[in-house]
């Protein structure tokens, strides 16, 4: 038996900087210094952050608290920007930010926009502002001409290299890979301009803001010219302006509801798009800029779950499953190109979108080898390994019970570059005779290499359909033989907790001898006395590979029931005919793991790995090696102050890996 113990330091990282943190203080990322802790620099540091990972400044062209001088009445006074990015080769502030409170507004009366705009009138070097409390960002540019200085809105302001033309998206170059939580806080704005301006249930808000969703990713598809985007000032600010962005848009959405992996998506809602143009217009500008097909599956997947989750997560048990826990499965399952994976209770599709974005990660990793240029292939070279992505993405397949949990799950897999799945809304648990053709064509029981799943659970939610428990072993009696075997009756029972049939529908549809399952169990199903049947009919049926238990903080603060994850492997009918002959099992090693911290606390505040003396561990060299780090490697999170998140699962899946190499 293979046992993991929790240690203070994850073998994935050589921990060098021990340090004593004062009290209250973080690291700043452009000047190494410490500076007091507090949301105001929480949303400093991100866009510090943003300025060298998006926009591609480096740190030596940013400065810090930059001293300006500028006019109240008549008498010039002295003032602190948060933050400034040089012009090239001087110390002259080109781009001017006013980082403010969460809290603050644009319009208060100190520290809104409209003090932002002073400076930029004072300050003669600077072109650009930009006011942002983390969530709403606004930008500026400044025109002077002889006799008067110009302030007025934009969508951004210029990358390094680039002009201040380049503000508006009238080509491609201009799309950038989103970092950190820049892309969650566009969907938040997106979301609160929405309600304060449009209004509408949120569940329509929901399906409205997915179209724009889905036109974006259209046209990140199909190239050409951006459609999908602010093309000038005019359509920025302008009523004739706006219309003429959401007339593209609404060809752009035409066009997915064309595409026959969309038929149906739509039917249940409005026609065409409901919001108003200058919605759409402000939504477009928001998300214009970035780069979906490219961003990063968790920069991706935070943003879309956390606009998901107050819409679909329902009280049935529908929770989403933490995206560390998903990560350790995936990368302890490790399937592989032209696998078949599929997630009977799959609801918006997180452990498909992880399998999907690993098993590309592996493509990509194969493609780059060939690649003239290893940091950017050519169109031709990105084509090839796009087609061989979409083909392993026929090969995943997921179905739920809630048909807009099913729809957000598409939206999911088209985020991440694929929309050809067999994503499915059906009941799972029904004889798979009964499920429409469409879905028996792609899902059949004994076919599938890989089964991973988050089953609803609850004592509150049983199944009590004759037709559905009669197919089911689980859902019959059982009793305990002289010897201490357990054998099945013929009678059925009345009604069964969900993921108990959700055990055996899913060991079934793993191919015999091969086929492997990750799941997430209650503990109840693992100790409780009443459930030994179950955890005999998994002995006899399937080889355990691994128990992983986690701790109760995993779920919490949506649930606390105790969970863990167990990998299975469905053993051949040879297999269990040579076991039941001998009348034994052959003995084999078990991996085991009982986890104590998965990186939050009991309230979902991140917990932070400390020494021996109960100091933080703080080293800045490992951002970056995060930062650069796939899915393949599932590193513990790194912030920018160089705090590493404490989170064990990174360590479990690390070493569950080299002991299934040995």
């Amino acid at each position: 038996m293979n046992e993991f113990k929790p240690s203070s330091e994850d073998p994935g990282y050589d921990y060098v900087a021990q340090v004593e943190i004062p009290d209250g203080k973080i690291v700043d990322y452009i000047t190494g210094n410490w500076v007091k802790e507090s949301e105001q620099e929480q949303v400093r540091q991100n866009f510090e952050r943003t300025l060298v990972e998006e926009y591609n400044y480096s740190i030596d062209e940013i400065s810090v608290d930059v001293k300006i001088k500028v006019w109240e009445g008549d008498k010039q006074k002295a003032r602190k920007v948060p933050l400034t990015v040089m012009k090239e080769g001087t110390n002259d502030p080109y781009f001017l930010i006013l980082i403010a409170n969460p809290k603050a507004n644009p319009t208060d009366k100190t520290g809104g926009a409209a003090e932002l705009e002073q400076w930029l009138v004072d300050v003669s070097s600077s072109e650009f502002g930009c006011w942002t409390n983390g969530i709403e960002s606004l930008f500026f540019q400044k025109k002077k001409t002889k006799f008067e200085t110009d302030i007025f809105p934009v969508n951004d302001f210029p990358r390094k290299g680039e002009d201040a033309s380049s503000i508006y998206t009238t080509d491609r170059r201009r799309l950038r890979v989103a970092t950190g939580n820049n892309l969650l806080y566009a969907f938040k704005r997106c979301h609160d301009y929405i309600h304060a301006n449009q209004g509408g249930s949120k569940e329509q808000i929901f399906w409205e803001f997915l179209k724009l969703l889905f036109a974006k990713i259209e046209d990140e598809t199909y190239g050409g010219r951006p459609r999908f985007a602010i093309r000038s000032a005019e359509e920025r600010n302008d009523p004739d302006g706006r219309k003429e962005v959401k007339d593209r848009i609404e060809g752009l959405f035409k066009e997915v509801k064309k595409r026959k992996e969309f038929v149906g998506l739509f039917e249940a809602q409005a026609e065409g798009i409901v919001f108003n143009a200058e919605t759409v217009s402000y939504i477009v500008s928001q998300l214009e800029k970035y780069d979906f097909i490219h961003s990063s599956v968790d920069v991706k997947g935070v943003a879309y779950e956390t606009i998901v989750g107050p819409t679909l997560e329902g009280t049935k048990g529908e929770f989403f499953t933490p995206r560390n826990v998903v990560k350790m499965t995936v990368k302890m399952l490790n399937p592989q190109p032209g696998d078949r994976v599929c997630d009977p209770a799959c609801g918006t599709g997180g452990f498909l979108v992880i399998a999907f974005n690993y098993i590309s990660e592996k493509l990509r990793q194969k493609h780059i080898k060939n690649w003239k240029n290893p940091k950017k292939p050519n169109e031709s070279e990105e084509k090839a390994l796009f087609d061989e992505i979409h083909e392993s993405g026929t090969h995943i397949f997921g179905t739920d019970f809630n048909s807009n949990l099913v729809k957000a799950a598409q939206m999911n897999m088209i985020m991440n570059n694929d929309g050809r799945g067999g994503l499915f809304s059906v009941n799972s648990l029904k004889d798979p005779s009964q499920w429409p053709k469409e879905v028996r064509d792609k899902i059949q029981l004994g076919t599938m290499d890989f089964v991973m799943a988050n089953p609803p659970f609850g004592a509150k939610i049983k199944i009590d359909s004759s037709e559905i428990l009669e197919q089911y072993d689980l859902a019959h009696g059982w009793s305990k033989t002289e010897d201490g075997r357990w054998q099945m009756e013929a009678n059925v029972r009345n009604a069964m907790e969900p993921e108990v049939l959700f055990v055996e529908r899913c060991v079934k549809l793993l191919k015999p001898g091969t086929g492997k399952l990750g799941i997430v169990l209650p503990d109840s199903i693992l100790s409780n006395p009443g459930y030994a049947y179950i955890r005999y009919w998994i002995l006899q049926n399937c080889q355990v590979l691994a128990s992983v238990d986690l701790p109760v903080e995993t779920f919490l603060p949506r649930t606390g029931t105790q969970t863990s994850v167990i990998i299975l492997r469905r053993k051949s009918d040879q297999e269990k005919l040579m076991e039941s002959m001998s009348g034994q099992m052959m003995p084999y090693d078990i991996f085991m793991a009982n986890v104590k911290k998965v990186g939050k606390d009991r309230r979902g505040n991140f917990i932070y790995k400390k020494d021996e003396k109960g100091r933080e561990i703080v080293d800045r060299s490992l951002y970056k090696p995060f930062t650069e780090s796939t899915i393949l490697d599932f590193l513990p999170a790194v912030e920018t102050t160089g705090r590493i998140v404490n989170d064990e699962l990174p360590s479990v899946a690390k070493l569950y890996s080299d002991s299934s190499k040995k």
